[in-house]
């Protein structure tokens, strides 16, 4: 685990191909958000495909640090509508429109696959 890691998984974040991003995901990965908790890789590629169908997603990280075995990021995540959504995180978009959030992650990686990532906004 360190920063080229990462700066490959946002890349590959970013580039809208679920199955080069899953091989980032531990089998029994943990995505634990406001919205709840994800178990599995198939079903974080599920979200993942649900978000890309509908925004361009773009995840910067602006700051990577590690303690303890884990990783701190601090991410700049910029959503453009890919056409009208009635219903994301509470919002109605019209195409083209545009949101960012401020997002910390941790993450706890084993045997070079993410196991556990845990977001929140600030």
């Amino acid at each position: 685990m360190d920063k080229a890691f990462f700066e490959s998984y946002y890349e590959t974040y970013n580039s809208e191909d679920a199955e080069a991003l899953r091989a980032f995901y531990h089998d029994e990965v943990e995505l634990i958000s406001a919205q709840g908790v994800i178990r599995g890789p198939d079903q974080i590629i599920a979200v993942y495909r649900d978000i890309t169908a509908n925004f361009i997603d773009q995840m910067t990280p602006q700051d990577i640090s590690f303690k303890d075995g884990f990783a701190y990021i601090q991410i700049l995540d910029r959503f453009t509508a890919k056409r009208e959504v009635e219903d994301f995180m509470g919002m109605a978009f019209t195409k083209g429109q545009s949101f960012e959030l401020n997002i910390r992650a941790v993450y706890e990686v084993v045997d070079n696959k993410i196991i556990k990532a845990s977001l929140s906004l600030e």
